[in-house]
């Protein structure tokens, strides 16, 4: 054999043996990473890993986001990241597809299509610390809000028993609050007694949702719908009952000082939702978003001036166009937003 086919043939084998070593060194690595230090990206991550759940407990011990992926790879499963590393989430594998969250410290709410059956429509999953599901309860309806006390102690789930939308002149709402010490229900909002300037209200379309609790867990604000309007009201859970504080406000949200909320309220040009503040003490209220661009979501306070909500950006698929995105709430900050995570909604902030 001639020294020409010989030297071809040499360096034909050395480069298998160049691809066999990147293939194994490749694989080593990603053994590595995802069972020893997780990557940023889509990457579903196994929170029951020792190594995995260690990570979970070093972020959850500092400042942290807690959202939903909204990832093509990942939709609905929960993503975790430290508040100063916010573009290098973790994302989670989990056998729930969560519509809607919220997670706090110790506990957290994931509502779940029912995909099995038409009845019940939806179910509320009781999570974890490590976002796993201790219970569940059914409901009613198509997940749309979720919410968690400042203490642990309540939730709120928020459901349409009919229609799709807001906007709809027929839609209905089932709102329960859940004692997550027990993971039960503990009243349906629609059994609340209302009143307004002092006198009973009441009326048959009456309609609640949105409920963001204060620093006393037992008050709480939310949505009353009834006749084509929207009030503010204040709830006290231990005597049953509302009051009405405010109108025109939807899915309102409280600031971590209990002085300041963040709503939603219907666009005059367009069809859809606009950021309003309103300052509590003086009912003073000023837009903190363009009217052109529609913002249907609770927003979630990441400190005292600013606030994160999921926001479909154009046209196209979750992936590209539902991402969450951060706006200033004081009154000389002007109309404003900018983008805070890609891919992501149902924000959640642990301090």
């Amino acid at each position: 054999m001639s020294a020409l086919p010989r030297l071809r043939i040499a360096v034909f084998w050395l480069f298998v043996a160049a691809c066999t070593a990147a293939a194994i060194g490749y694989a080593r690595w990603r053994i590595a990473v995802t069972t020893q230090s997780p990557p940023a990206g889509t990457l579903l991550f196994n929170p029951n890993d020792s190594r995995v759940a260690a990570t979970i407990d070093a972020t959850r011990a500092r400042p942290h986001l807690l959202f939903l992926s909204s990832h093509a790879d990942a939709f609905g499963k929960i993503g975790l990241a430290p508040l100063d590393a916010v573009g290098s989430p973790l994302i989670f594998q989990s056998q729930l597809d969560c519509e809607r969250a919220y997670l706090a410290r110790t506990t957290g709410l994931c509502l779940v299509l029912n995909r099995d059956s038409m009845t019940p429509r939806a179910f509320v999953y009781f999570l974890d610390a490590r976002f796993q599901p201790l219970s569940r309860l059914p409901l009613a309806g198509l997940p749309i809000r979720a919410r968690v006390s400042r203490d642990e102690h309540y939730g709120a789930s928020t459901v349409f028993v009919s229609g799709e939308n807001y906007a709809s002149e027929d839609f209905t709402t089932r709102t329960t609050i859940f004692d997550l010490t027990t993971r039960s229900a503990v009243i349906d909002l629609e059994r609340f007694t209302v009143e307004r300037d002092g006198k009973p209200f009441h009326a048959a379309d009456f309609n609640f949702w949105g409920v963001t609790f204060r620093s006393d867990s037992d008050r709480f604000l939310a949505t009353l719908g009834t006749g084509g309007k929207r009030y503010l009201v204040e709830g006290d859970l231990q005597r049953r009952h509302f009051r009405v504080i405010g109108n025109d406000v939807e899915c309102p949200s409280l600031s971590p000082n209990d002085k300041l909320v963040v709503f939603k309220r219907q666009r005059t040009r367009l069809a859809g939702w606009q950021l309003w503040a309103m300052d509590l003490d003086s009912s003073e209220t000023w837009p903190i978003t363009e009217d052109r661009q529609d913002v249907d979501d609770q927003v979630e306070w990441l400190d005292n001036d600013r606030v994160i909500y999921g926001m479909v950006s154009g046209q196209g698929i979750p992936e590209y166009t539902l991402s969450l995105w951060v706006s200033n709430v004081r009154r000389d900050a002007g109309k404003n937003r900018q983008l805070f995570l890609q891919s992501a909604s149902s924000p959640a902030v642990v301090r």
